[in-house]
């Protein structure tokens, strides 16, 4: 059994537990999200970024000691990140998600709730925590699944990233004419990374569909090639997380 695939199998029994402890109200108001219409905004100084929160990961183990999710916000938004990628997995991530709304408590960036959204009560879940922005990860789900996720988080006014990593999810996710690719330079069932998969990619997909460089991003340089290649934005993560100085290396790193 594949990684991806483990994560899956732990999540169908974490759901199955906290349905019978929790309940949303699915008449619940809409957000008004933020998050895309942040992204696409263009500027001069500086790349458009989603920086990630995170304390662990499958691939690198733990990633930062002195972990705090509200501190580590705070400090990204100082250093000039356009929104925030909170994990939520506790058991391969170290992720909670109230952390979203302790971050939102102190911090003004939108934030993408990341996770592997198996179930609609996720994506309730999802809004009752007060994420802008869901993602849909296409190896994990069928197109009836992304079809019904999809518009129930537009429903409830959220945002939503739906990732792909190889051609055949791509074609499905054109196919839906969705708003926005996320395209993962990371194979989640070998955990190898392979920035050329975007450049490989971005090139197959039409105008109009924002897009976004996920993983093996540790270079301010390759900013610069990957959005000659089309990326809209970047989704960065643990080049920043595992850096001494946080501040310093995000700034570097985003900076035109």
């Amino acid at each position: 059994m594949n990684i991806l695939d483990k994560i899956c199998e732990t999540k169908v029994e974490e759901i199955k537990k906290l349905k019978k402890e929790k309940s949303f109200d699915s008449s619940t108001k809409p957000i008004k999200s933020f998050f895309l219409e942040k992204l696409k905004k263009k500027k001069k100084s500086r790349f458009n970024v989603i920086t990630e929160v995170k304390q662990k990961s499958p691939s690198k183990g733990l990633l930062r000691k002195n972990f705090d999710p509200v501190k580590i916000s705070k400090i990204y938004q100082k250093a000039g990140a356009d929104c925030l990628s909170v994990l939520t997995d506790k058991i391969y991530f170290g992720g909670d998600i109230n952390y979203i709304k302790m971050i939102k408590k102190e911090v003004d960036l939108p934030i993408l709730r990341k996770d592997f959204i198996i179930d609609e009560f996720q994506v309730y879940e999802s809004h009752y925590y007060e994420a802008d922005c869901i993602l849909l990860i296409f190896s994990i789900l069928t197109n009836a699944q992304i079809l019904k996720f999809y518009h129930l988080a537009k429903s409830l006014g959220m945002d939503v990233i739906c990732e792909i990593h190889n051609e055949t999810e791509l074609k499905r996710a054109i196919e839906l004419d969705v708003e926005c690719i996320g395209i993962n330079n990371r194979n989640l069932k070998t955990l190898e990374v392979n920035i050329e998969n975007f450049t490989n990619m971005s090139k197959k997909i039409p105008e109009g569909i924002f897009k976004i460089c996920e993983s093996g991003i540790t270079h301010n340089t390759q900013l610069f090639t990957l959005s000659k290649f089309g990326a809209d934005a970047f989704l960065i993560g643990e080049n920043l997380i595992k850096s001494e100085n946080i501040y310093k290396t995000t700034f570097e790193m985003i900076k035109k």
